[in-house]
């Protein structure tokens, strides 16, 4: 196999044994790579923001995550911090309304929205990046991930079925073929 050649040189030992010398040396000289990190990091905090925002609904959280990012999404345009309120609003409404059981499933689909949204936001406006990575701090630190979560697990085999089943861990299956009596 031959070796790999990005803009005209080649990814040798000397290359290769610099580490992170080397990506600064890739990202200074290709603008595709440096697009690609861009839009890798934005992609990322948009992930993280969102997910920060859905889970404080219908928490004590929720005011602060509220006010911050309707300040943050509204760009200090009234009419659009106002907007951002109502929706927010509307969000913290369905979550609250939505039985236990629900909860988790109401926010997964307001999610994307909501990182939509804020990967636009640093799209548009990179230098929000700071404000945004502190919200995301702030709420984390006041809703734990997945505290006091319930965790169901319904799993059902009929008939000759096989069920393989696993919550917060990993599981190998081995299957063997079954042996010809011979």
């Amino acid at each position: 196999m031959g070796d790999l050649v990005l803009n005209g040189e080649s990814n040798d030992a000397q290359h290769l044994g610099r580490g992170r010398d080397f990506c600064d040396h890739l990202y200074d000289r290709s603008p595709f790579v440096r697009m690609a990190m861009s839009l890798e990091w934005l992609a990322a905090l948009a992930a993280a923001g969102g997910t920060a925002l859905v889970e404080a609904a219908a928490t004590d959280a929720w005011q602060m995550a509220r006010d911050g990012y309707a300040r943050l999404l509204g760009r200090g345009d009234e009419d659009h911090t106002r907007l951002t309120e109502s929706r927010l609003d509307e969000l913290a409404v369905r979550v609250e309304s939505a039985g236990p059981e629900t909860r988790a499933e109401v926010r997964a689909q307001a999610l994307t929205a909501w990182q939509v949204r804020l990967a636009d936001l640093l799209e548009e406006r990179p230098e929000a990046e700071a404000e945004l990575r502190d919200l995301v701090a702030r709420v984390e630190e006041l809703v734990p991930a997945a505290a006091g979560q319930i965790w169901i697990q319904r799993n059902t085999a009929s008939d000759h079925g096989t069920v393989n089943a696993v919550q917060h861990g990993s599981q190998h299956v081995y299957r063997h073929s079954p042996r010809n009596p011979a």
